[in-house]
């Protein structure tokens, strides 16, 4: 966790005792006892099993010791005032002039790589960069974990800042928000000082909106900051996992303040794009690749996320430098064996998608290779054509040529709109089938 959240919840904690397996931690009211439990509960237990290296419980109580240690660290922290803030300062991890000093230098435009699944938030976030507060107003951006909310928004941070360093910039996570927000109100005289930190910027970014669930002060909290920021024409940028009307866990009233402006979604990238994406990583990372095939392949069968896209490029390079070795295919394919997902490392074979494929649609095998062009028939071929894109190894010539010998451009069409279909979160159904198929392949049922 950050230094600010440990100050806030750990630095002023004692231990109580270890009573028959059960380790008592003290605390210096009620108020913190019941959000640690709730909050960092599990992470507590973690940490002093780990230590103790055995399993131990953790019970919580309310200690005086605690309760004084409070008063003289928080003094010590603050001066007898405000807690300061963290100080910007030019670094791999901070930039100058934006609140906090909060954002990666890496999360730019320049190492974004657009494609269809991000084009349209992409648009929109450059035009939030070039003129906020105008262009759109604010933005809800959604994508599931790992498709890059966050590069996005920092890099509107980024770009705005280096346009105008005199603007007021404040980029945070919402577990920042929360924290700022019951430190300013557990914490006499520092609410007024939370709602200046965060009523006078000239642009908000909050990162994964979705943690307000269940914390009714701080979204009534954030109701307000929200409506300050947007009547002073103040941009406003959020993300989240979901999109705003799926957010049930929050207030009407703020599903309804983040749907009022532009809400884009990221989806997941076709192949091609994350081949792309590897292109870019290698290229800034300086990486040398013995064989073009290997980003390829990395490509084919790394489709979650981007985040494990980059991770298992780099643990291909750091097993070929390990060995001595180029970066070939053959290492790729060694290096990765104990990580892809078991979908990957079953031989599934383009016949074998077919004939599922089929049963799945109560039609026949021929079908799917052959002329036919009906909707009956189309829609289980470029499903097929999809899965044996995702699930095998044959390039798109390969597939082609065992659909009827289709050119490689019509199996690519097939792959992208299933893609999309998918990513567009309507078609519930079509997701659980492919899910249902593909479960079947990999256990060869």
């Amino acid at each position: 966790m950050n230094d600010a959240t440990f100050r806030l919840w750990f630095e002023r904690t004692v231990p109580v005792g270890l009573d028959e397996g059960t380790f008592v931690v003290g605390l210096p009211n009620e108020f913190a006892r019941d959000w640690v439990e709730s909050r960092f509960g599990d992470t507590l237990r973690e940490a002093i099993g780990a230590v103790m290296a055995a399993d131990v419980d953790v019970r919580l109580v309310v200690d005086q010791r605690a309760a004084e240690m409070a008063v003289g660290a928080a003094e010590t922290a603050v001066g007898g005032g405000e807690r300061p803030p963290v100080p910007p300062t030019v670094g791999e991890d901070v930039v100058p002039g934006v609140a906090d000093g909060a954002l990666n230098p890496r999360y730019i435009f320049d190492r974004w790589v657009v494609g269809p699944h991000n084009e349209y938030a992409t648009a929109v976030a450059r035009s939030v960069a070039e003129a906020p507060g105008s262009a759109y107003n604010p933005v809800f951006v959604y994508a599931d974990t790992g498709l890059g909310k966050t590069h996005l928004i920092q890099a509107i941070a980024h770009e705005i800042f280096v346009a105008d360093p005199a603007r007021r910039v404040k980029y945070v996570t919402c577990e920042r928000f929360i924290d700022d927000f019951i430190s300013g109100v557990s914490e006499k005289g520092r609410i007024e000082g939370f709602k200046q930190q965060y009523r006078t910027n000239d642009v908000l970014l909050i990162d994964d909106v979705q943690f307000l669930a269940g914390k009714q002060g701080t979204q009534v909290e954030f109701f307000h900051t929200f409506n300050a920021l947007y009547e002073a024409d103040r941009q406003i940028v959020l993300t989240s996992d979901r999109q705003p009307r799926e957010l049930e866990e929050l207030d009407d009233r703020l599903r309804s303040r983040f749907g009022q402006g532009v809400v884009v979604d990221i989806g997941r990238p076709d192949v091609e794009t994350r081949i792309a994406i590897l292109r870019r990583q290698v290229k800034v990372d300086a990486y040398t690749i013995g064989e073009p095939e290997v980003l390829e392949y990395i490509a084919s069968r790394v489709s979650t996320n981007i985040r494990e896209l980059v991770g298992a490029l780099r643990r291909v390079v750091s097993y070929a430098s390990i060995t001595h070795g180029e970066v070939t295919l053959e290492v790729a394919r060694e290096a990765l064996k104990d990580i892809l997902p078991k979908p990957y490392t079953q031989p599934i074979t383009i016949e074998a998608v077919q004939s599922e494929v089929a049963r799945q649609f109560g039609c026949h095998v021929s079908d799917l290779r052959g002329d036919k062009r009906t909707a009956d028939v189309a829609y289980p071929r470029h499903i097929a054509m999809y899965l044996c894109r995702e699930l095998t190894e044959a390039s798109l010539p390969q597939i082609g040529g065992r659909f009827g010998g289709r050119d490689h451009s019509t199996v690519l069409y097939a792959v992208n709109k299933i893609e999309r279909l998918m990513q567009d979160g309507h078609d519930r159904q079509l997701h659980d089938l492919v899910q249902v198929i593909t479960s079947r392949l990999q256990t060869g049922r």
